[in-house]
């Protein structure tokens, strides 16, 4: 092994020591959100039920399940509960209570096609921020909860085996075919970063 492939292994290995307990707790997360009787732990029933239709507007229902169907929101608040530290925990309240605010009446008292026109506005108003920037507090709580809609939703047995492709003893490998003939379009999971 030369020099440069050491350090290389070095790296990945020390990387994989500061990221691997927070990998692990967001497992745990998920598995403890996946429980027979588990409850909500963070959020209160108001709260939930926001988190439950932001996630639902996130990932709707169509011929796949849902947020809501894969136990999306019950995962989000399974990481506020033992996940994220105490200042994301605020972070992400104060966010939800400003959205809550945004659209002029509580956002539950809204219809379905006025909560989702709310959650699109704010997502490109976020989205249009630029690099390094802070979007509003309304803004930020849709991305993060878009953020962790996703994670949850791909970590669920819906999201990996219906919506992404999965194949429980893979077959032969294909090494240079067009995307388009490689799992019926459906795309495999990538790596991605998770910041809240």
């Amino acid at each position: 092994m030369n020099r440069r492939e050491w350090l290389k292994s070095m790296s990945a290995l020390a990387v994989g020591a500061i990221a691997g307990p927070s990998l692990l707790a967001v497992f745990d997360a998920h598995a403890a959100s996946q429980a027979p009787a588990a409850k909500p732990q963070f959020f209160n029933p108001a709260q939930y039920s926001l988190v439950g239709t932001v996630s639902d507007i996130v990932i709707p229902r169509t011929d796949t399940p849902g947020a809501v169907d894969a136990g999306v929101p019950l995962f989000i608040d399974q990481m506020f509960s033992a996940v994220y530290a105490k200042v994301d925990q605020t972070r992400y309240l104060n966010a939800m209570a400003a959205f809550d605010k945004a659209g002029g009446k509580p956002f539950m008292q809204l219809n379905d096609a006025q909560r989702k026109a709310l959650v699109d506005k704010l997502h490109k108003e976020a989205l249009a921020v630029p690099k390094g920037g802070k979007p509003a507090p309304a803004a930020d709580f849709v991305m993060m909860s878009k953020k962790l809609a996703m994670l949850g939703f791909f970590l669920s047995q819906p999201g990996c085996t219906q919506v992404l492709q999965y194949a429980a003893v893979p077959a032969q490998w294909k090494a240079d075919i067009p995307l388009s003939e490689a799992g019926n379009g459906k795309a495999w999971a990538v790596e991605a970063e998770l910041k809240i």
